[in-house]
Protein backbone atom coordinates (compact mmCIF):
# COMPACT_ATOMS: atom_id res chain seq x y z
CA UNK A 1 0.00 0.00 0.00
CA UNK A 2 1.60 3.39 -1.02
CA UNK A 3 0.70 6.40 0.47
CA UNK A 4 1.24 8.35 -2.48
CA UNK A 5 -1.99 9.39 -4.74
CA UNK A 6 -2.17 7.28 -7.72
CA UNK A 7 0.44 8.19 -10.80
CA UNK A 8 2.60 10.19 -8.40
CA UNK A 9 6.40 9.97 -9.17
CA UNK A 10 9.58 10.58 -7.42
CA UNK A 11 9.50 13.61 -9.85
CA UNK A 12 6.55 15.04 -8.26
CA UNK A 13 7.23 15.33 -4.70
CA UNK A 14 8.99 18.43 -5.18
CA UNK A 15 6.45 20.26 -7.19
CA UNK A 16 4.59 22.58 -4.78
CA UNK A 17 0.81 22.86 -4.91
CA UNK A 18 -0.35 26.18 -4.68
CA UNK A 19 -2.70 25.62 -1.96
CA UNK A 20 -4.78 28.26 -0.23
CA UNK A 21 -3.01 29.61 2.85
CA UNK A 22 -4.05 29.65 6.11
CA UNK A 23 -4.75 33.19 7.39
CA UNK A 24 -2.33 33.25 9.64
CA UNK A 25 0.26 32.75 7.62
CA UNK A 26 -0.78 34.69 4.99
CA UNK A 27 -1.23 37.61 6.92
CA UNK A 28 2.06 37.25 8.40
CA UNK A 29 4.01 37.22 4.93
CA UNK A 30 2.10 40.25 3.66
CA UNK A 31 2.84 42.58 6.66
CA UNK A 32 6.74 42.25 5.61
CA UNK A 33 7.83 45.71 4.46
CA UNK A 34 10.09 45.30 1.02
CA UNK A 35 13.24 46.85 3.05
CA UNK A 36 14.39 48.05 6.34
CA UNK A 37 14.73 52.17 6.42
CA UNK A 38 17.56 53.27 8.18
CA UNK A 39 17.16 57.24 8.16
CA UNK A 40 15.78 57.11 11.90
CA UNK A 41 19.28 55.95 12.44
CA UNK A 42 21.93 59.25 13.20
CA UNK A 43 25.84 59.28 12.23
CA UNK A 44 28.17 57.32 14.46
CA UNK A 45 29.79 60.01 17.42
CA UNK A 46 33.61 60.48 16.64
CA UNK A 47 35.53 59.36 18.99
CA UNK A 48 36.13 62.68 20.71
CA UNK A 49 32.23 63.91 20.79
CA UNK A 50 30.56 63.71 23.74
CA UNK A 51 27.51 60.76 24.02
CA UNK A 52 24.37 61.17 22.08
CA UNK A 53 22.35 59.67 24.93
CA UNK A 54 24.25 61.11 27.38
CA UNK A 55 25.29 58.07 29.21
CA UNK A 56 28.34 58.97 30.45
CA UNK A 57 27.18 62.43 32.12
CA UNK A 58 29.24 64.59 29.77
CA UNK A 59 32.24 62.24 29.74
CA UNK A 60 33.90 62.11 26.05
CA UNK A 61 34.01 59.12 24.61
CA UNK A 62 37.92 58.16 24.44
CA UNK A 63 38.51 55.15 21.97
CA UNK A 64 42.29 54.39 21.58
CA UNK A 65 43.13 51.13 18.76
CA UNK A 66 43.88 48.45 20.23
CA UNK A 67 47.17 47.04 18.55
CA UNK A 68 47.23 43.42 20.17
CA UNK A 69 43.69 42.10 20.95
CA UNK A 70 45.25 38.82 22.02
CA UNK A 71 47.48 40.69 24.60
CA UNK A 72 45.21 43.08 25.49
CA UNK A 73 42.36 40.40 26.48
CA UNK A 74 44.76 38.16 28.16
CA UNK A 75 45.32 41.72 30.54
CA UNK A 76 42.06 41.88 31.37
CA UNK A 77 41.16 38.01 32.07
CA UNK A 78 44.22 38.21 34.42
CA UNK A 79 42.66 41.63 36.30
CA UNK A 80 39.60 39.79 36.34
CA UNK A 81 40.63 36.76 37.92
CA UNK A 82 43.09 38.23 40.37
CA UNK A 83 40.27 40.54 41.72
CA UNK A 84 41.61 43.93 41.16
CA UNK A 85 44.29 46.08 41.65
CA UNK A 86 45.35 45.94 45.07
CA UNK A 87 45.32 42.19 44.89
CA UNK A 88 47.94 42.03 42.21
CA UNK A 89 49.81 44.79 44.18
CA UNK A 90 49.88 42.91 47.79
CA UNK A 91 50.48 39.28 45.59
CA UNK A 92 53.18 40.53 44.09
CA UNK A 93 54.86 42.31 47.27
CA UNK A 94 54.33 39.14 49.36
CA UNK A 95 55.91 37.33 46.31
CA UNK A 96 59.37 39.71 46.91
CA UNK A 97 59.38 39.79 50.58
CA UNK A 98 58.90 35.50 50.56
CA UNK A 99 62.07 35.20 48.24
CA UNK A 100 63.67 37.97 49.71
CA UNK A 101 63.04 35.66 53.13
CA UNK A 102 63.96 32.76 51.52
CA UNK A 103 67.29 34.23 50.48
CA UNK A 104 68.18 35.45 53.47
CA UNK A 105 67.35 32.85 55.46
CA UNK A 106 69.11 30.37 53.70
CA UNK A 107 72.35 32.65 54.03
CA UNK A 108 71.98 32.95 57.62
CA UNK A 109 71.61 29.00 58.31
CA UNK A 110 74.28 28.30 55.31
CA UNK A 111 76.89 30.52 56.43
CA UNK A 112 76.31 31.53 59.72
CA UNK A 113 75.44 29.36 61.93
CA UNK A 114 78.23 26.82 62.98
CA UNK A 115 76.54 23.62 62.74
CA UNK A 116 79.41 21.72 64.47
CA UNK A 117 79.86 23.98 66.73
CA UNK A 118 76.38 23.53 67.47
CA UNK A 119 76.65 20.27 68.25
CA UNK A 120 79.16 20.06 70.03
CA UNK A 121 78.50 23.29 72.50
CA UNK A 122 78.11 22.59 76.11
CA UNK A 123 75.49 24.76 77.20
CA UNK A 124 72.41 24.51 79.54
CA UNK A 125 71.48 21.08 81.31
CA UNK A 126 74.86 19.82 79.47
CA UNK A 127 76.93 22.25 80.99
CA UNK A 128 75.98 22.13 84.17
CA UNK A 129 75.95 17.97 84.49
CA UNK A 130 79.35 17.93 83.06
CA UNK A 131 80.56 21.19 85.74
CA UNK A 132 81.76 23.34 82.86
CA UNK A 133 81.22 27.28 83.22
CA UNK A 134 77.96 28.31 80.93
CA UNK A 135 78.50 28.91 77.50
CA UNK A 136 77.62 31.85 75.61
CA UNK A 137 75.37 30.06 72.69
CA UNK A 138 75.52 32.89 70.19
CA UNK A 139 79.42 32.63 70.14
CA UNK A 140 79.40 28.98 70.44
CA UNK A 141 76.93 28.13 67.39
CA UNK A 142 77.83 31.38 64.92
CA UNK A 143 80.78 32.51 62.34
CA UNK A 144 82.05 35.71 63.66
CA UNK A 145 83.31 36.20 59.59
CA UNK A 146 81.64 33.55 57.95
CA UNK A 147 83.77 33.22 54.97
CA UNK A 148 87.45 33.61 56.46
CA UNK A 149 88.49 29.84 55.44
CA UNK A 150 86.46 30.54 51.68
CA UNK A 151 86.11 26.98 50.34
CA UNK A 152 84.33 25.08 47.48
CA UNK A 153 81.14 24.54 49.50
CA UNK A 154 80.86 27.93 50.70
CA UNK A 155 81.74 29.18 47.47
CA UNK A 156 78.81 27.32 46.06
CA UNK A 157 76.51 28.57 48.19
CA UNK A 158 77.49 32.44 47.73
CA UNK A 159 76.77 31.58 44.22
CA UNK A 160 73.17 30.01 45.00
CA UNK A 161 72.55 33.37 46.98
CA UNK A 162 73.81 35.44 44.38
CA UNK A 163 71.68 33.93 41.21
CA UNK A 164 68.90 33.83 43.46
CA UNK A 165 69.00 37.68 44.57
CA UNK A 166 69.11 38.44 40.82
CA UNK A 167 66.22 36.71 40.35
CA UNK A 168 64.74 38.49 43.47
CA UNK A 169 66.24 42.11 41.40
CA UNK A 170 64.38 40.82 38.08
CA UNK A 171 61.41 40.22 39.63
CA UNK A 172 61.09 43.90 41.08
CA UNK A 173 61.64 45.40 38.04
CA UNK A 174 59.16 43.60 37.03
CA UNK A 175 56.74 44.70 39.11
CA UNK A 176 57.26 48.12 38.10
CA UNK A 177 57.37 47.02 34.48
CA UNK A 178 53.30 45.49 34.79
CA UNK A 179 52.41 48.13 37.16
CA UNK A 180 52.22 50.29 34.62
CA UNK A 181 50.10 48.14 32.28
CA UNK A 182 48.15 46.75 35.29
CA UNK A 183 46.94 50.51 35.96
CA UNK A 184 46.07 50.67 32.48
CA UNK A 185 43.95 47.90 32.44
CA UNK A 186 41.95 48.94 35.62
CA UNK A 187 41.11 52.39 33.85
CA UNK A 188 39.81 50.58 31.16
CA UNK A 189 37.95 48.44 33.48
CA UNK A 190 36.18 51.10 35.32
CA UNK A 191 35.76 53.71 32.35
CA UNK A 192 34.79 51.80 29.40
Amino acid sequence: MSIWPKGATGLHIFKWKKRSESSLTAGLLQDVPPEIELSAYGRIPSPRSESPSELLNGETLNVEPIADLDLFFERIYRYYCEKGLWCIIIKWIVELLSIGFTICFSGFFLLYVDWNGLHNAKCGMDAVESGIKQCDLSKEALHQHPLTPLTLTKAIIVGYLGIFSIYWFFCFLRFFTQLRDIIEIRQFYYNR
